[in-house]
């Protein structure tokens, strides 16, 4: 680990003790415009997401079949972040319930649908390209490789305290307190906005040391 390693560390600490005093410093309605659709940190996962994707193809070279993968997969994300599997069919077309619903034209389901099988496509081949690099070639051991974990290891919590509270609920009849609730949607919007931050450092300092894009 290197002192820029060591620095980013600290930052992510920091942010996390941020993230961890947002749900008491600010009144209800600040809170809910924080980490809404138009707050800072949903526009900020956009933006970070794009800078990822431009890192990716600025970086990397060569630039190969990887590295557009993950450039895509980058701009997809930015773009499921601003809505836009939304945007032309009112409903998010990445859900079984867009495809049964009888009232929807078959041309707009077969176009969403092949939209919706390429960006699966995408995410099982870098997923393939990340699980190959970490575990098959050791990777895991190397800078590039930890970071990358990291990033991804923050994708896994972030979901799960997203879906938590309802799984609780539904599932066992647990209901969240309020400020319980409140540190669930602080911590999930936060991680989900550091991800591509994390991705983006494991991608530049690839160039230099283990690569898994090129």
């Amino acid at each position: 680990m290197t002192t820029t390693d060591r620095r980013i560390v600290w930052l992510l600490i920091a942010y996390s003790l941020l993230l961890a005093l947002l749900p008491i410093a600010l009144n209800e309605q600040a809170f809910h415009w924080t980490f809404s659709e138009v707050g800072p940190f949903e526009q900020l996962s956009i933006a970070g997401w794009l800078g990822t994707a431009v890192i990716v193809l600025l970086r990397i070279r060569p630039l190969g079949a990887r590295a557009w993968a993950f450039a895509l997969l980058c701009l997809a994300f930015a773009a499921r972040e601003a809505d836009w599997h939304k945007l032309f069919t009112g409903e998010s077309f990445l859900k079984n319930s867009f495809y049964r619903d009888a009232a929807r034209p078959f041309e707009e389901k077969l176009v969403c649908g092949a939209i919706a099988i390429f960006l699966v496509a995408l995410v099982l081949y870098a997923g393939l390209v990340i699980a190959r690099f970490l575990f098959l070639q050791g990777g895991w051991r190397s800078r590039s490789g930890a970071w990358l974990m990291a990033g991804t290891a923050l994708v896994v919590v972030g979901k799960l305290i997203d879906r938590l509270p309802a799984v609780l609920s539904v599932d066992y009849g647990i209901e969240l307190g309020p400020l319980t609730k409140l540190y669930s949607a602080a911590f999930e919007e936060g991680l989900e906005m550091a991800h591509p931050m994390i991705l983006a450092w494991s991608v530049w300092i690839s160039q230099t040391g283990r690569r898994y894009l090129s």
